[in-house]
């Protein structure tokens, strides 16, 4: 299926957004496991957990966004929908997940697990608003410098 670059954004914004949520729902789950409540320990990871987010999300991942804002308004404007991601990206997924596989499988303590999945969760939450603030800026800038693909004609 063939979408326009607007798609294309929506698309990585939920997908971000969804997976970053989940990720951090999951990862206060892990934080919790045998309590009976937020106890002061498990508070304290759960504020380090976010603030690991907030940096991953400052220095790593809007930058991946903005990066990918480029890459998708560089494309035909109706290109196929997994376009959406680079199979760069598609690939980083998959060991993203088989990485946290790995961790669970390894019987690392659920603090542990909880920490990174919060903070993962948190940053991927964060910066998914870049696929929807960014867009139109990094858009104008782009066709201003000739950037953008100019439609091809065909449906």
């Amino acid at each position: 299926m063939r979408v326009h670059h607007h798609v294309h954004l929506k698309l990585a914004f939920a997908l971000w957004g969804i997976v970053g949520l989940s990720l951090f729902i999951v990862g206060i789950v892990f934080l919790t496991v045998g309590e009976s409540g937020l106890h002061p320990v498990q508070a304290g990871l759960l504020v380090f957990g976010i603030a690991l987010g907030i940096a991953k999300s400052r220095f790593v991942l809007n930058k991946i966004a903005r990066k990918n804002i480029k890459r998708i308004f560089s494309l035909p404007q109706r290109s196929h929908v997994l376009s959406t991601f680079s199979l760069r990206s598609w690939i980083l997924v998959l060991a993203m997940i088989l990485l946290g596989r790995l961790i669970r499988f390894l019987g690392a303590p659920y603090p542990v697990i909880g920490v990174i999945y919060v903070a993962v969760g948190f940053g991927l939450a964060l910066s998914s608003r870049r696929y929807l603030f960014d867009g139109p800026s990094i858009q104008e800038s782009s066709q201003e410098s000739g950037q953008v693909a100019e439609p091809t004609g065909t449906s």
